[in-house]
């Protein structure tokens, strides 16, 4: 039996406070440490996870604290010490991602940072660069590298069954969350990096060439009065040439599952989400010359496999440098997105750093 490992949570206002905190309880040999709350006002917390889709879980610290046995800090050096902890997340507002996983890393303690792990690359080295000089994993999450149909998919893409991906469409609906410190631009890195993300990342995961040119246009169509876009176009073309779409559909207020999926069209076939006729199930059902071929998609818990595979790093003593480079080259695929976006023109992405094309 593998020595059981401590992990804690930094930060109570975080839908993955949350979502982390149930993971964590339910994962073998991993024991939950408890939270440190940064001494934040019960409203404050209620207002930040006042969501729809977090009503199943608890909305105060006391019965956060009763639902997940753990113990309740107010300071992460608090948690860290007493707690004894191996590895802690940092689900604060997203502009104290970086402040708190430096003062754990200088602890020496491994972190993991939910997405929008950081608002830049330079942002993200920072703290990439501590953690690997002081021996610990830090990484930023990567929600789509876990989950099971887009794993799914990626196997079909790697095995050739659609041959070389050249053209793909990645959209998400989802309505901008706000209330709180969401809505402060100063609080919150905004929905390119905290919704897009998702799409972007798996633009990238399943085109299988990287970006090296970004065109784009942003705008809010519907939410009156706050410094976001809720619609938004992508159109990437790729180091083969390739040519990819990503859609943010921010202004949603219902349920609409034609705005939320993806496709990739191959040299030698095509691929999607359908539900299978026999099963009634998402599959991934790939279309070829030779006709139609559905793919079930695994029942798994994708937090719990991301987690699980980050502790298994923190606990072999794994290289973490392909995980935190893929998190960065999506971190620079939203930058060049927003800066097309901003200045009405295409942008070139490189490894080092995005520019604007004269």
């Amino acid at each position: 039996m593998a020595e059981r490992f401590r992990v804690g949570i930094v930060g109570s206002v975080s839908s993955y406070t949350l979502h982390y905190g149930q993971a964590l309880t339910q994962m073998p040999d991993v024991e939950f440490g408890g939270l440190a709350h940064l001494g934040r006002d019960p409203k404050y917390i209620r207002d930040a996870l006042k969501l729809p889709w977090l009503g199943k879980y608890p909305q105060t610290l006391d019965e956060y604290a009763e639902r997940f046995g753990c113990q309740l800090y107010e300071q992460p050096e608090e948690l860290i010490d007493d707690g004894e902890l191996d590895a802690v997340c940092i689900c604060t507002e997203d502009y104290l991602h970086q402040h708190h996983a430096l003062r754990a890393i200088a602890k020496g303690v491994h972190c993991f940072l939910p997405k929008p792990f950081a608002k830049s690359r330079r942002e993200a080295e920072a703290v990439f660069d501590a953690a690997n000089e002081r021996g610990v994993v830090a990484v930023g999450s990567l929600p789509h590298r876990f989950r099971a149909a887009s794993v799914i998919a990626r196997q079909a893409i790697d095995e050739g069954a659609i041959g070389r991906p050249v053209s793909g469409h990645f959209s998400i609906a989802h309505h901008i969350t706000l209330g709180g410190w969401k809505s402060d631009p100063a609080m919150a890195s905004g929905p390119e990096y905290e919704i897009g993300f998702y799409v972007f990342d798996l633009m990238r995961m399943l085109m299988k060439s990287e970006p090296v040119t970004v065109m784009g246009y942003g705008t809010n169509l519907d939410h009156r009065g706050i410094p976001y876009i809720d619609n938004g176009k992508c159109m990437v073309q790729c180091e083969n040439g390739a040519l990819a779409s990503v859609d943010l559909v921010l202004s949603m207020h219902q349920h609409f599952p034609a705005a939320r999926g993806f496709y990739v069209v191959g040299d030698e076939g095509a691929l999607t989400i359908e539900k299978d006729p026999d099963t009634g199930q998402d599959a991934v059902t790939l279309y070829t010359p030779d006709g139609i071929e559905r793919r079930a998609i695994p029942d798994w818990n994708a937090v719990q496999r991301e987690l699980g595979a980050w502790i298994d790093l923190c606990r072999e003593g794994g290289d973490p440098s392909a995980w935190q480079s893929e998190g960065l080259r999506t971190l620079e695929l939203i930058s060049a997105y927003v800066q097309a976006y901003q200045c009405c023109g295409a942008v070139t992405v490189t490894p080092e750093s995005t520019e604007e094309e004269e």
